[in-house]
């Protein structure tokens, strides 16, 4: 296979012992883990992770909040019935971690789950930058709504 066939990964190396430990404290639990493996390839409401996972409700949303105050998941989109009822759908924001005891401290190597809309993000930004800096006239369709991306970027930084 070429280059253009391999996927793209992003490591963050987590070095913030605060940050790194609530990573190994939601994957160490057995809710979380549950609910961060139900959503790293697709979203999902909450109502619903509880139902396929078998976890209480409450425990459900609970976990989700703490995990979404850490960057851990997060918010992918909404989806409005015809009742008017909004229901976010989540998604894991890590696709992989790695704990490391390096030199007495605590890290946490995550792998970043980015989606489709934001690799086409960062390729537009990319073929932007690159059409700009040639001197080339970057097309004003990039201020759209019809071809606007929402980014909804991870809070687990280093």
């Amino acid at each position: 296979m070429g280059d253009s066939h391999k996927k793209e990964a992003i490591a963050v190396l987590v070095t913030d012992e605060s940050k790194a430990l609530e990573v190994i404290k939601a994957l160490s639990d057995e809710y979380s883990r549950k609910i961060v493996l139900s959503i790293i390839s697709s979203s999902l409401p909450i109502e619903e992770i509880a139902r396929e996972q078998d976890i209480p409700m409450s425990t459900c949303y609970r976990r989700i909040h703490e995990m979404l105050k850490f960057g851990i998941i997060r918010p992918d989109r909404t989806i409005i019935r015809g009742d008017g009822k909004k229901f976010v759908c989540y998604k894991s924001a890590i696709k992989n971690a790695t704990i490391l005891l390096d030199s007495g401290q605590l890290k946490v190597d995550v792998v970043v789950n980015k989606d489709p809309a934001e690799k086409l993000g960062a390729m537009w930004i990319n073929v932007r930058n690159s059409a700009s800096a040639s001197g080339e006239v970057v097309s004003k369709v990039v201020n759209s709504p019809t071809v606007a991306v929402q980014k909804i970027a991870p809070l687990i930084t280093a």
